[in-house]
């Protein structure tokens, strides 16, 4: 499968989240400067958005047999890949906060997906789950892009999705260097977790996964020889960069972030480069056990608060352990929680309810023969 190699990079990304909320006191976040790329768990979700565009764009982008989108299928598919671990972790949350003064505004925009169109509320509840309000928002979006480079010529929408980028920077960087701006009010809520300052990674990724499946032969026959080397040179200029951040931002006199798509050309060529690849680090990458990691990436992601919740109440309370152990014995039972949600929750449930259309037309046939 042409995504194989993609997928376990799901799990890597998931895992700096995690290193970012819980991990500060574990190596290798002792280390300085692998303590900013190990923790890069808010570019992490940057990277999220990025790929999921491509995805999307190589599953649902048909050039020559337009009518075959459906917006039936479509919608049951994306409430199926991300509503039931969801719902399943913010109840967690929300049964311990059920006295919290604004619970059942909180508790509404958490349902409806909509909490971090909200500022206020981005973080409310299930924190990590802000970046699935903001995927929400994508999956609005996405039929409508879909017609627009259906539309109108694909250099268009690359001019367009350019300039979105550009301005996406600057209002972002403008913004985080404003006078109004201080860590956790409603302008830092809003540059870091409101839909429209994260679209420009989304629509790009979208924009990069039409360019592939359009020319994958001439990409295949032209580039894939360069794959290994150019994941390589990605991977290792975007971890210089974190690594580095602080003093770059230091010799340009302004605060730089990367979370709102800065990094997006070098993560979308490490995509590319990693599709394209045929040789031996695919390979390693396609291992079923890489890929079962990749795939259950999303519950680890998802679960990661409630089940901290948990250890703390159970395990951490009652083990006198150093906060380094102690992370690593969650991480690890996090890990194994997340497996078994995919294995035994996430797929059977998706599964269920991407079949509803069909059981429901079943039912009626068999009714109607009974009839």
């Amino acid at each position: 499968m042409l995504l194989n190699q993609i997928t376990f990079t799901r799990f890597i990304a998931a895992l700096t989240v995690v290193f970012f909320h819980y991990g500060n006191q574990a190596f290798p976040l002792t280390v300085p400067y692998l303590r900013e790329v190990i923790s890069a768990g808010p570019i992490a979700v940057n990277y999220f958005y990025l790929l999921s565009g491509f995805i999307m764009a190589i599953a649902y982008y048909q050039p020559h047999n337009q009518t075959a989108f459906s917006s039936k299928q479509y919608w049951l598919a994306r409430f199926a890949r991300i509503y039931p671990v969801y719902l399943v972790a913010l109840l967690l949350i929300a049964v311990g906060k059920l006295k919290q003064p604004d619970i059942s505004t909180a508790l509404f925009l958490n349902l409806s997906l909509l909490q971090s169109w909200i500022p206020d509320y981005a973080l409310s509840l299930n924190s990590p789950g802000w970046s699935l309000s903001v995927e929400a928002f994508f999956y609005l979006c996405f039929p409508l892009l879909l017609l627009f480079i259906y539309r109108y010529r694909l250099k268009n929408v690359i001019i367009l999705g350019a300039l979105l980028w550009l301005g996406t920077q600057i209002l972002h960087t403008a913004l985080l260097n404003s006078d109004a701006y201080h860590a956790k009010n409603t302008l830092h809520s809003f540059i870091y977790y409101h839909p429209l300052m994260h679209l420009n990674a989304f629509i790009s990724g979208v924009i990069v996964g039409v360019l592939f499946k359009d020319r994958q032969q001439w990409l295949n026959n032209n580039m894939s020889r360069y794959s290994t080397a150019g994941i390589i040179l990605t991977a290792t200029t975007v971890a210089l960069l974190i690594a580095f951040r602080a003093p770059i931002s230091q010799i340009l006199g302004i605060k730089i972030a990367f979370t709102n798509g800065l990094l997006a050309p070098l993560f979308l060529l490490f995509i590319v480069f990693l599709s394209l690849n045929k040789g031996r680090m695919t390979h390693w990458l396609s291992h079923k056990w890489l890929i079962l990691l990749g795939e259950a990436s999303f519950s680890l992601y998802i679960l990661q608060r409630p089940v901290h919740g948990i250890y703390e109440k159970t395990l951490q309370k009652y083990l006198q352990l150093p906060d380094a152990t102690h992370f690593y014995l969650y991480l690890l039972l996090l890990i194994l929680i997340s497996i078994a949600s995919y294995k035994l929750f996430e797929t059977p449930a998706r599964h269920l309810i991407r079949s509803w259309p069909t059981r429901k037309s079943n039912k009626k046939a068999a009714v109607s023969q009974t009839s």
